[in-house]
């Protein structure tokens, strides 16, 4: 997952360490068939595939392409998997734009309604075209390990998979967990922490990836339209039932930029906005 990733459980420890490993090899399972880093993953068959063949897919595979479809509708063509190949362009590491002209280059390659798929197969129509599940992958994955923590028994615990929470069931005691939200402009630091009984929180923010160019801030997320870093949001957490659910209603608030937070209060879930001049907005 590229991330720190950890299980924090209460009960039985036989149980528990039995349930961790079934847990693990669930995650592990996901992260191999849906990573675009392994070029034997499923994800990577059918991109490289795209303007060849179609390549078959499960129920699953399905599934998790008809969640794309609905952000996709929902965000107004913002959410689109297929816009992971701007990846190509934006090496955040080096300090470097990249030109307009590299990113003018890839805009083309991205078009989910152009993509065929049913739920049997799939075909990228036009060679060069990438779909990506970073977008909820992660996500999944933690709501999966929570399936396989409550199928097993276990009711005291929480997922974390590289800050994507999904709690299993309280604390014993019934206190809570606590789990802090970063400050953008400092993320060792907790600006807010908040107690979880149940559900799962994610966030979606500026601070992980990026670089500064002759003052400016550059973020890993980047708009289907464009080419180009948001610039709007510094970070959105979200609570929700499932984790799938908040790290999607995160990431489509950052790309809606300033349209993002009348839209989030329309979803009626709680969270906490900090724009990009520190300014929070919270119903938590």
């Amino acid at each position: 997952m590229a991330s720190p990733c950890k299980f924090i459980l209460q009960g039985d420890e036989s149980l528990i360490l039995k349930a961790c490993q079934q847990a693990e090899d669930e995650v592990v399972r996901i992260e191999k068939k849906y990573s675009r880093y392994q070029q034997d993953s499923l994800l990577q068959t059918i991109n490289n595939n795209s303007g060849k063949k179609e390549i078959e897919i499960d129920a699953e595979t399905a599934g998790l392409l008809n969640y794309a479809q609905f952000c996709y509708q929902e965000s107004d063509g913002l959410f689109d998997i297929s816009s992971g190949i701007l990846r190509t362009a934006w090496d955040f590491k080096s300090q470097n734009l990249p030109s307009q002209k590299i990113i003018n280059k890839l805009l083309p390659l991205i078009s989910w309604p152009s993509i065929k798929w049913d739920k049997n197969s799939i075909f990228l129509p036009k060679k060069g075209m990438e779909i990506d599940f970073g977008g909820f992958g992660k996500e999944y994955a933690a709501d999966r390990a929570a399936e396989i923590f409550q199928q097993v028994g276990i009711k005291h615990g929480l997922i974390d998979l590289g800050g994507d929470i999904r709690v299993i069931g309280d604390k014993e005691d019934q206190s809570g967990w606590a789990i802090g939200i970063r400050n953008p402009k400092d993320p060792n630091k907790a600006i807010s922490t908040i107690k979880l009984h149940q559900g799962a929180l994610a966030t979606s923010g500026n601070y992980e990836r990026f670089m500064q160019v002759k003052g400016k801030h550059y973020c890993h997320i980047l708009k289907a339209s464009t080419g180009w870093p948001v610039n709007h949001w510094a970070s959105i957490s979200i609570l929700a039932p499932q984790c799938l659910v908040a790290g999607s209603l995160a990431t489509l608030t950052m790309l809606a930029e300033q349209k993002g937070l009348p839209w989030l209060k329309e979803q009626e879930v709680p969270f906490l906005a900090i724009d990009i001049h520190g300014q929070q907005f919270s119903n938590l």
